[in-house]
């Protein structure tokens, strides 16, 4: 697969900020890396629609505390 979590996480689980471009090359792999994460989050979350806004929630608060919106 050529666009997967994998593809967007350094080896360590961070995101892959730095070289994304690198390792997702097209919209082709985007859209699969997308397709995949969309997949994980469904299982881990047991497809729990309220667990799942918790954790949008979640991620724009961190991003707005760090000043990025």
């Amino acid at each position: 697969m050529a666009g997967s979590y994998r593809h967007c996480t350094k080896d360590d689980g961070t995101f892959e900020d730095e070289n994304f471009t690198v390792m997702i090359e097209n919209l082709g792999d985007a859209l699969e890396a997308c397709e995949n994460m969309h997949f994980m989050i469904k299982y881990l979350s047991g497809g729990d629609e309220r667990k799942i806004k918790e954790a949008e929630e979640a991620y724009y608060a961190n991003v707005r505390q760090r000043g990025y919106i």
